[in-house]
């Protein structure tokens, strides 16, 4: 209580007692001591050593993977900086920073790429601290929840700086007692190579924990880090058990702004992205193929859209702004690995391994399966089938067409951009937009990925320069 509400409204001698009693009191004790507290807020490192921490550390990791995946509400994070490098958003706000991804001219000082590319570290040490908590701690069977899944989710980071930043990521670790452990910058292939470790792990040393949910996270998350190697059929066989109807998801809730879908946040709630529509000549034409109000009932549900309410236009009050239908709301769920993403890794092993019709075949599987729509919260209609084009090329874009639709939004359109450089021998003027720069003037710039922050050149172990922000 405050000491001027103590005294106000009490009059005569007791109140001029009470006053002198109070000041003598604060006289005499040492005011040092006012401001100490015997129960800090924040868990220090040896509060966690014994099995009873171990849910605590299993939360944590789950919810900073979340985090980093696509919230908090307000900030961006990966699932936007990947759409917004890639073809699946516009930029509809002022954010110069912002614009800089954007346009594909993003600078090693861009104040907001350090807190996102943070933010991912953080998930990565959390999903760390609990792995190697479980293997310490973990006494029984009922102790070991959530390891296996902490291993996963630290497998799918590490996927994460793989498909979206340049290829020197350095994984630095803090030490218990506050001094740091400096990583080297690691390429993509080393950053697949220790995801691909992390789901093997998973999968063999998961014990009671591997649950079939847990088991088939594991396996869509290898047969993705395999798929940006360009182990096709090594891919295909690492999915071949996951049931189509499997998801993994991470789910938003409206408790507080932190915990809000950070795609609905920045798009339907404060029009900062819009949805893109051959963005740059060369992006595909999501807000045409899913617009609600010209195609009705034809409009493709996977990449569905609507024009802003009111002025339709975004934040900055000039562009255009047609709004994702994928997260309506703040609690919409992420999916983070599901069936579907299986089934088109398999298809794509097929199609590398000289069987279009193959391919085909599973996408159109995909299609005609109204129930894994109705699974992602769209209407239970299903997509009319696909013909086999005639050329390789074609057969090739179609595929790259269906996983954008299916995985619209989960950060996976940019890995899979830069894979049809590396892997198909495309140009990135073929693949990324290009141009005129319509919404701030100039042109699109030459990046395929994301810089590491200017922070970490204080990185000792760090290779200045070696980050390359138009290598695939």
């Amino acid at each position: 209580m405050k000491i001027g509400t103590v005294l106000r409204g009490t009059t005569g001698r007791p109140a001029r007692l009470a006053a002198l009693a109070l000041v003598i009191t604060l006289s005499a004790c040492d005011t040092q001591k006012i401001l100490q507290v015997t129960d800090p807020d924040v868990a220090r490192p040896d509060a966690f050593t014994s099995a009873s921490a171990l849910p605590a550390l299993y939360a944590g990791a789950v919810g900073s993977f979340g985090s980093a995946f696509d919230g908090p509400g307000g900030d961006w994070q990966q699932v936007q900086m990947s759409a917004s490098l890639s073809d699946e958003f516009i930029n509809t706000e002022t954010f110069p920073t912002r614009i800089e991804t954007d346009q594909r001219a993003q600078t090693i000082t861009n104040t907001s790429l350090g807190p996102l590319f943070l933010t991912l570290n953080q998930a990565r040490a959390a999903t760390e601290r609990a792995v190697n908590a479980f293997k310490s701690l973990a006494k029984s069977k009922a102790d070991s929840t959530g390891f296996a899944e902490s291993l996963a989710l630290n497998g799918m980071v590490y996927v994460l700086f793989a498909e979206n930043y340049c290829g020197s990521v350095p994984t630095s670790v803090q030490n218990s007692d506050g001094t740091f452990t400096f990583g080297v910058g690691l390429t993509t292939d080393q950053l697949s190579d220790s995801a691909i470790s992390k789901f093997n792990q998973a999968t063999t040393g998961g014990g009671s924990s591997l649950t079939a949910s847990i088991k088939s996270l594991a396996a869509v998350g290898l047969g993705r880090a395999l798929l940006d190697k360009g182990n096709f059929a090594g891919a295909a066989a690492a999915v071949a058990g996951v049931p189509t109807t499997f998801q993994y998801i991470y789910t938003h809730s409206q408790t507080s702004a932190g915990q809000n879908n950070g795609t609905w946040a920045l798009t339907a709630n404060v029009a900062r992205f819009g949805e893109a529509d051959l963005k740059g000549t060369n992006g595909l034409p999501y807000a045409s193929d899913g617009d609600l109000k010209a195609k009705g009932a034809a409009a493709d549900p996977r990449v569905a859209d609507s024009v802003r309410a009111g002025t339709g236009l975004g934040f900055d009050g000039f562009t255009k702004q047609f709004v994702q239908a994928k997260y309506p709301s703040r609690t919409s769920s992420s999916v983070i690995a599901d069936g579907v993403e299986a089934r088109l890794i398999e298809a794509e092993a097929a199609l590398q391994g000289g069987s279009p019709s193959n391919a085909l075949t599973i996408l159109n599987g995909l299609r005609s399966n109204a129930a894994l729509l109705a699974l992602r919260g769209y209407p239970a209609n299903s997509l009319p089938p696909l013909t086999l084009q005639p050329t390789a090329a074609a057969q090739r874009d179609q595929l790259f067409k269906e996983r954008a639709y299916w995985l619209y939004l989960t950060s996976h359109r940019l890995g899979d951009m830069r894979r049809l450089i590396r892997q198909y021998g495309l140009g990135a003027e073929q693949v990324f937009p290009t141009g005129i720069y319509v919404h701030n003037g100039g042109n699109y710039g030459t990046d395929v990925n994301t810089p590491v922050p200017q922070a970490e050149q204080n990185n000792p172990s760090y290779v200045a320069g070696s980050c390359k922000q138009n290598q695939a």
